[in-house]
């Protein structure tokens, strides 16, 4: 019967002139599959993707001879010459050599298209496997600290009690970053207040950063940005590494993750547990570090049943229970005499479900969906405050290439519902939004020096009514070696009492969104220049040049009033009439050669209100410096010293903040399955106590000032990191 089969099939590309050309794509070093290579015949419109079993199938192929290019994330490119009809049943090998250190060819998915950063119109930056190792032996728990070491991004605590975190795009609030996991918003509006703090990087792949308004990729809550954590994918071979951490402040940490998978099956699953004891590190009797349990627990089904298709779904429980404030009452319950407590209590729960088909000729169908809730109980002393979030996510797109093109199209559908639940005021502040976009975006190579993106999405939101979201970005290569970038765009976001400034006050005595308060609205140009290459034959090196403007119109301002006869005074928010503007630069420069690495990377930021009583954004230093030298033996030993400079900034009364150095040092020993983590951070004790006091008495009803600058000091801790499989 297989030889019947076989002699049809002949008789069939005989007569028709058509033939099949497949090839399995497997990594030299470890003979396994790789999944998402590319593979273009030169001088034609033939392409096509290895999927999870390293497999690309070309259809309708006519007699010839082709050269073909393949390239992958972290390899070298390939050209391999085919000569067609290949004998029947053949498939052809092709073993591709790693090269970790070419970043440059890694595959981002943020871009919709899941092309290499070297040539995308949009710049993007990936933080890679090394970053989420390191990540995940210093700070387990979460990803803050990833995310403030990089250039051009500030973590802001919102509460010097509890450790709350906003993330910030090159001087702009919290709000306007969009933060995805794997695609897919899960962090916005009321969820967003604890989002960084309950991300663990034990599981995530690389982080993708996109600087700038994306709105026209992604919609609303871009306009400073997005990051998107990239989870791991299971793997040809099982893999189970588990982590123990301890601090000298009383932090333990414990994680694991395993994955492994089949012909038809894979699964990812990841725990973790994080528990903190109280501490006062400034002596004023206030603590620093909360009491804080957390876990978190993530299995990911994967299901393959076709080689070309694919289907994911993720479920993940998170619960988070911190308490801080004054020490005694921490420890011992609330007095009269110390009555002062913050209590956070969340239940974040969620779905995601993917359905991926790769098509002939390098096309791709996605599906997504998922659905998510959550649940957060915020107590200040005898003040409560607690709400639900419903969030809806669904969108379909097709990515088709053709000619010199790579287009994708798609809609998708949003929801997004909050609902306050018991509360001390009568203040009712729920919403119900409902989003529907539609999206297209195409990327053309234009010859060999030109790549040109363009991309708009229209979205209409239930409450703020219809935004048209153009954006249009511009590659040019000077050649092999330089690059240059252009690129800018409109975006929006949707007004909610959720921001910074309103998480550090718990929402209290907040007004609900009037309704005369329009949308807020952006636009934003940036550009950059690239040098990749070496310095004789043994050092690697890239300079970056990257410079940035965006201006957002009907910004939402916080202001008061206090009626008469009320001793209340209420906060509500209102549109300034004029616009929030940031402009600026930032310059990077990465140097490897043999064991050891450099990462140096300035921002400057100018960022502004526009008002003349108080003209700066509060809370947007001017200069960031990072610096990051490290000496790694493969297999061996890692050691690395980072230093990191925060420049001036200003307050939101409009006075102006000192600025400081932190600097930190870490050495990685690995013995066979086991890595030894030792790691001391903020060398220099730089606190913020230190500048003046954050605390302002009395302790019964105490006030706080901003958070500017590092409230923990110096900290050391120990990981030990175990690869059971």
């Amino acid at each position: 019967m297989k030889g019947l089969s076989g002699l049809l099939l002949l008789l069939y590309t005989t007569v028709s002139g058509q033939y099949r050309v497949i090839l399995r794509i497997t990594s030299e070093d470890s003979r396994q599959p790789v999944w998402g290579a590319s593979v273009m015949a030169k001088g034609s419109n033939i392409a096509g993707s290895s999927d999870s079993l390293g497999l690309v199938r070309m259809e309708g192929m006519a007699q010839g001879s082709y050269n073909f290019l393949v390239t992958c994330a972290g390899y070298a490119d390939r050209s391999i010459k085919i000569l067609v009809p290949v004998p029947a049943g053949d498939t052809i090998a092709v073993m591709l050599e790693p090269d970790m250190e070419l970043l440059g060819n890694v595959i981002v998915s943020s871009s919709r298209i899941n092309g290499r950063i070297k040539d995308l119109p949009t710049r993007v930056e990936v933080l890679g496997t090394d970053d989420m190792e390191e990540e995940t032996s210093m700070h387990p728990g979460n990803v803050a600290m990833l995310l403030s070491e990089a250039s051009g991004i500030q973590t802001q605590q919102t509460s010097a009690s509890s450790g709350n975190v906003q993330i910030r795009i090159l001087g702009l609030d919290g709000k306007y970053t969009q933060l995805l996991k794997d695609g897919f918003p899960m962090y916005s509006g009321f969820s967003s207040g604890l989002s960084v703090m309950q991300i663990p990087p034990l599981d995530l792949a690389q982080v993708e950063l996109i600087k700038g308004g994306a709105s026209s990729m992604y919609g609303g809550d871009a306009i400073a940005g997005i990051i998107n954590f990239i989870s791991k994918k299971p793997g040809s071979r099982p893999d189970w590494n588990i982590l123990a951490n301890q601090t000298a402040r009383g932090g333990t940490d414990a994680g694991s993750f395993f994955t492994v998978r089949n012909a038809h099956w894979g699964l990812t699953l990841l725990n973790t547990f994080t528990h903190q004891i109280p501490v006062d590190i400034h002596n004023d009797g206030f603590t620093v570090l909360p009491k804080l349990t957390a876990f978190a627990i993530n299995p990911k089904l994967f299901w393959y049943p076709t080689d070309s298709a694919s289907v994911s779904l993720a479920v993940n429980a998170t619960v988070d229970h911190r308490t801080g404030g004054d020490l005694l009452a921490v420890k011992n319950g609330p007095t009269p005499a110390h009555p002062y407590t913050e209590n956070n209590q969340t239940g974040r729960y969620y779905y995601q479900l993917e359905y991926t088909r790769h098509a002939g000729g390098g096309r791709m169908f996605t599906v997504r969906n998922s659905t998510s809730f959550f649940d957060r109980k915020i107590g200040i002393m005898d003040y409560l405050f607690s709400g639900r979030q419903w969030s809806t996510f669904s969108e379909a797109s097709y990515l088709i290439p053709w000619a010199h093109h790579k287009m994708v199209a798609g809609m998708n559908f949003l929801t997004d519902r909050f609902e306050a639940g018991r509360r001390t005021d009568s203040l009712l502040r729920d919403y119900s939004f409902v989003t529907t976009g539609f999206f297209v975006q195409d990327n053309w190579s234009v010859g060999a020096r030109w790549a040109l993106e363009t991309g708009i999405r229209n979205d209409y939101q239930s409450r703020y009514g219809n935004f048209l979201l153009p954006r249009a970005s511009v590659l040019y290569k000077l050649s092999k070696e330089w690059s240059l970038r252009l690129g800018g765009g409109l975006g929006y976001k949707a007004a909610t009492i959720f921001d910074a400034q309103t998480e550090e006050t718990a929402y209290k005595d907040v007004l609900p969104i009037g309704g005369t308060v329009k949308a807020e609205r952006s636009a934003g140009v940036n550009t950059d220049f690239n040098y990749t290459g070496r310095l004789g034959e043994d050092m690697r090196i890239s300079i970056d040049q990257a410079f940035f403007y965006t201006r957002v119109d009907h910004p939402l301002v916080l202001d008061s009033l206090q009626p008469n006869g009320s001793g209340t005074k209420f906060a509500y928010f209102t549109n300034a009439g004029e616009p929030y503007t940031t402009r600026g630069f930032e310059s990077s420069l990465r140097v490897k050669q043999d064991a050891w690495s450099l990462f140096t990377g300035f921002t400057y930021v100018d960022a502004r209100t526009g008002l003349a009583s108080l003209p700066h954004i509060a809370l947007a230093p001017r200069s960031k410096l990072v610096f990051d030298l490290s000496n790694e033996k493969e297999g061996d030993y890692r050691i690395a010293l980072e230093a990191f400079y925060t420049g001036t900034q200003y307050l939101y009364d409009g006075s102006k903040a000192r600025d400081f150095w932190t600097t930190g040092l870490l050495v990685e020993k690995l013995i066979r399955r086991v890595t030894i983590v030792l790691n001391f951070e903020d060398l220099t004790d730089t606190r913020q106590t230190r500048f003046g006091p954050v605390v302002v008495p009395p302790v019964t009803n105490p006030a706080f000032r901003e958070i500017y600058a590092p409230m923990e000091g110096f900290l050391v801790n120990l990981a030990v990191k175990v690869k059971v499989l």
